[in-house]
């Protein structure tokens, strides 16, 4: 008999299917491959579903059920497998947080150069399931640019790997690629490997506000293109506190930091900006995890990424900014601006209010070109957003023969 998790259950993962209102019958938290293995078998063979589950903080990203035999929680797989630093890259399990990955690598003075939100909670594994990225992605790409390979498991507990270290390791076709953004639908991702990154010798957070959206257009825009080489760009504003601010930061050699530094200060005054900018590695962490996580989790009830055109990223966000402000609904919005993907929190609880407002939304992401994805919810709005997966072809020509080869029973979620 199914039951609903209750939303004090410990971890952030299973807090999440909680709330999204999925009921549970077994919560399995495995911490070697064996277990794994023998948890998938088992399910297939007595027909029962599997929900995997990292920090679960884009868990909306899948077609959630209204129930799941096992809740398979990854957290408790979360060792590091190798580290080489000579040849920048690493293998890790698939549980291991964001923010673990980079305290070790911090340690011997190399980083993943990945920061989605919530990366203290973002499990590796949820990471890559579902193509989350945050701002250093305009430099140094997504999860797709930096995963090389891994192993997974398919419903049936069969182990396989894919992609590898070195080109010369790989044979026919590589996986690695298709399974970024899969969201457990397809097989158990167990274990990643990663290129990784000195960390720079300098660093700097450079901070502009704006009051008029049309100044920050031309100023982002004048940024985008001119010679300076930021690492992230980043534009956030609130319904409760309408100004627009700029975060960029900027990387490398001490000479050229300071440079572009500058001439940050003297455009940001050129379109009546007022600057503020913090030296060292810290504060570019900092800012930039501040910048784009809601700044309440507990209140934060809806959590959305939208995807733009780069040229449609801050007409779209002015126009969400807008419409929240006009719903009276307390949100916040961040914009990567090199790559147009907008993060909403919003923190209304009212049933009604959010879904006419997530409706203005996804009018706005898709008169934008783009198109939105809940990443958390309420049940309701979860369970009445409809396909996940839109692109038609790419489902008929890629994901539904590889459902059929790793999961032909229908263990994991459906394609949907």
């Amino acid at each position: 008999m199914s039951t609903t998790l209750n939303s004090n259950e410990t971890g952030p993962g299973l807090q999440a299917v909680a709330k999204a209102g999925v009921a549970v019958q077994t919560v399995k938290r495995p911490t070697s491959l064996p277990e794994i293995c023998e948890l998938l078998q088992e399910a297939f063979q007595t027909k029962r579903t599997v929900l995997p589950v990292g920090g679960g903080t884009a868990l909306g990203v899948a077609l959630l059920p209204e129930k799941t035999d096992i809740l398979l929680d990854m957290t408790g797989f979360n060792d590091l497998l190798s580290f080489d630093g000579k040849n920048l890259n690493m293998t890790v399990q698939t549980g291991m947080t964001v923010d673990a990955i980079n305290t070790y690598l911090n340690k011997e003075g190399f980083r993943l150069p990945l920061d989605p939100p919530l990366s203290q909670h973002a499990t590796i594994g949820g990471v890559y399931a579902a193509n989350m990225a945050g701002p250093s992605r305009l430099l140094y790409g997504s999860l797709r640019d930096q995963a090389m390979g891994g192993e997974a498991m398919d419903a049936q507990g069969n182990a396989f790997k894919f992609g590898g270290i070195t080109v010369k390791n790989v044979s026919g076709y590589d996986l690695t690629k298709f399974f970024i953004g899969s969201a457990g639908r397809l097989c158990v991702v167990t274990s990643l490997a990663l290129r990784i990154q000195p960390l720079p010798e300098a660093a700097c957070l450079c901070e502009a506000n704006f009051t008029d959206v049309t100044h920050v257009q031309n100023f982002v825009s004048e940024l985008l293109s001119s010679v300076l080489v930021p690492s992230g760009v980043v534009v956030t504003t609130e319904t409760q506190a309408p100004d627009f601010k700029v975060l960029t930061a900027f990387e490398g050699h001490p000479g050229a930091v300071e440079r572009q530094n500058r001439d940050f200060s003297q455009w940001a005054a050129k379109n009546e900006g007022r600057t503020l900018n913090q030296e060292g590695r810290e504060a570019v962490t900092r800012d930039f995890g501040t910048a784009i996580d809601p700044d309440d989790t507990d209140a934060n009830v809806l959590s959305l990424k939208i995807t733009t055109p780069i040229v449609q990223g801050i007409p779209a966000l002015s126009a969400i900014h807008k419409l929240a402000i006009e719903n009276e609904v307390p949100a916040k919005l961040a914009l990567l601006s090199g790559n147009g993907i907008i993060y909403v929190y919003l923190s209304e609880a009212d049933i009604e209010n959010l879904a006419a407002l997530v409706k203005g939304i996804r009018d706005i992401a898709k008169k934008s070109d783009g198109y939105a994805l809940p990443l958390k919810a309420p049940h309701e709005i979860l369970s009445a957003w409809g396909p996940r997966v839109t692109d038609t072809e790419l489902s008929r020509l890629v994901l539904q023969p590889l459902k059929q080869k790793l999961d032909p029973a229908g263990v994991f979620l459906p394609l949907g």
